[in-house]
């Protein structure tokens, strides 16, 4: 730093700012008088201490520097988070406090190039006179309140937890996390890392880490704020459901973790560091924690069916809304589930070939097959709630036919769950059918048996007309039950009801006919009678076989469309 004025020059001038110009600013008086005060700061710093006008010169530049120093940085500041600013706070919540994407923030400006550099020079000649100590305590003041305001406006204060996130309703917190994602991101990301690039242009290579110890000094109480909140979360013990604001929140905090480390590379923030690490870890155990709660959750659920149609159960759906959240996460939780799922529930422990073919499976997808393991286990438990055996079949086969659905909507669980199982699954499906058919389809065929028709007179063989109608009067009410209540059931999958009813017919009607042809002589059909003798003592019919054929293939089964 060589001067070319001579020491007087450069008293002269330190004197004329120290005493005349209180009120006014070197830095507002351009590049000229800048360059000429610097200069004279330089040219007396080349003389020994040790006279009294010397000691005074210096003094007088110290206190004038370090008033220069903070003043342009405050107005600096204030330009920038004045009464009229409200670029931090439109740019993450509106007026309803609804929280906006980290990627719509509108950042504020950094100090001008012009700012930085009179900041760093009036630094330098504060490092040379042993005052910047001083001048580091100024800026670590100005920028901290600077830094409280902007994160202010960020609502950061709002997420003090007090170290219990329980205290808190779910919906209060679950805000408060959706605001700590955005937050986090904008902090880390964007106001620490401008703050540290602001902190070592202006003192980079003033002592040992100057710039970077003053850096953690500004934005560490910050800091350590967001991570005590991902803390509280984390050793909360949120209920299973939950986990999909749980992984947003781990998500965020992993993505965060090497900015975190290079942000905070100091001894002096070893604190942050390791802390950001041990609350992804903590947050790591709470997620898995969470995905065995739910497999149990699943398996113990003991809510009734309100339904009397065998229609999709809300555990169906609930179930595979969850499972469609943790494949939204599937790599993040690929990474994090390194172990097989517990096959023990108490009393019950499913045989791992439930889970079909391991072999090259994530223990992430064996996870989820178990959730659908034991989904179908509940579904088969409550189907025992309904009284008719053939709508217990109906519900299962409803059920599973939307599980299948829902796995086939999405390459990535489908790809998951595997085709081996997905076999299984449509096993299910076709067994829950063919119990229904065999079900229903049984009580008619058992009306059209002649086991017990006949009577032997005179050594001969005659049809018991008294049995024969009572089997028509058994058949009128197989078939008014059927009508009355297996039209009020529902087949959700369209291609199923088809299915179900074509087999049906195909069954039952040549059974019905080849009734008919062989007691033609003792029968006659009348629609709308009732089994009953005429007098040439015939009985009549009351359904015909196109009546049978009619009621299997158009009046069974309601249909409620479900988006799948």
């Amino acid at each position: 730093m060589g001067s070319s004025i001579s020491h007087q020059s450069a008293a002269e001038t330190i004197y004329h700012w120290h005493s005349n110009q209180a009120e006014q600013l070197i830095f507002d008086h351009g590049h000229r008088e800048i360059s000429r005060y610097l200069e004279a700061v330089d040219k007396i710093h080349q003389y020994p201490a040790n006279g009294r006008e010397s000691v005074e010169l210096k003094s007088m530049a110290m206190v004038r520097l370090k008033r220069e120093f903070q003043t342009v940085l405050v107005r600096q500041t204030d330009s920038l988070i004045g009464p009229n600013s409200t670029t931090e706070w439109s740019s993450v919540t509106d007026s309803t406090g609804y929280v906006i994407r980290y990627e719509d923030y509108s950042v504020y400006d950094s100090p001008s190039k012009e700012v930085i550099e009179y900041l760093r020079n009036v630094a330098e000649r504060m490092n040379s006179g042993g005052k910047l100590g001083d001048c580091i305590r100024v800026y670590k003041s100005v920028r901290k309140n600077f830094l409280h305001t902007v994160l202010k406006r960020l609502r950061l204060v709002e997420l003090s937890v007090g170290g219990d996130a329980k205290r808190f309703l779910w919906d209060e917190l679950k805000m408060k996390i959706e605001l700590w994602i955005q937050a986090a991101k904008v902090c880390f990301l964007i106001l620490f890392d401008r703050e540290k690039q602001i902190c070592e242009k202006i003192f980079e290579g003033f002592g040992v880490g100057a710039g970077e110890e003053c850096f953690v000094e500004i934005v560490k109480d910050s800091a350590n704020n967001l991570l005590n909140f991902a803390e509280a979360v984390s050793i909360s013990n949120q209920p299973s459901e939950r986990m999909g604001s749980i992984l947003g929140l781990y998500d965020t905090l992993l993505s965060l973790v090497p900015k975190i480390n290079a942000l905070f590379g100091s001894a002096s923030a070893e604190a942050i560091r390791s802390g950001s690490k041990v609350t992804v870890s903590r947050l790591e155990d709470d997620v898995r924690r969470m995905l065995s709660d739910f497999e149990k959750a699943v398996f113990q659920e003991l809510s009734t069916i309100s339904d009397d149609r065998g229609a999709i159960h809300p555990l169906t759906e609930y179930v595979m809304n969850y499972i469609n959240l943790i494949v939204g996460h599937k790599e993040l939780l690929t990474n994090l589930i390194k172990s097989m799922p517990p096959l023990n529930f108490g009393d019950v422990v499913i045989p791992e070939g439930e889970l079909g073919d391991l072999k090259g499976r994530s223990h992430l997808a064996l996870h989820l097959t178990l959730i659908i393991v034991v989904l179908q286990l509940n579904l088969k438990g409550k189907s025992e709630q309904y009284e008719h055996v053939p709508l217990r079949h109906l519900f299962v086969m409803n059920n599973v036919r939307y599980i299948v659905q829902k796995i086939e909507g999405s390459q990535e669980l489908c790809e998951m769950i595997g085709d081996d199982y997905m076999k299984k699954l449509n096993w299910n499906v076709k067994l829950a059918m063919t119990s229904y058919q065999i079900s229903t389809c049984d009580k008619f065929l058992s009306c059209f048996q002649d086991k017990g028709l006949y009577t032997t007179w005179c050594f001969s063989s005659q049809v018991s007309k008294r049995k024969l109608k009572k089997k028509l009067k058994d058949f009128n009410l197989v078939f008014e039950e059927i009508r009355v209540l297996h039209s009020h059931w529902t087949v959700l999958d369209l291609e199923l009801q088809d299915e179900l009813r074509v087999s049906m017919v195909d069954r039952l009607v040549p059974a019905y006919k080849e009734f008919l042809h062989k007691f033609r002589s003792h029968i006659k059909i009348e629609k709308h009678s009732e089994v009953q003798m005429k007098s040439f003592q015939k009985l009549i019919v009351k359904h015909s076989v196109e009546d049978l054929e009619t009621l299997v293939s158009n009046d069974l089964f309601s249909y409620n469309e479900i988006i799948v």
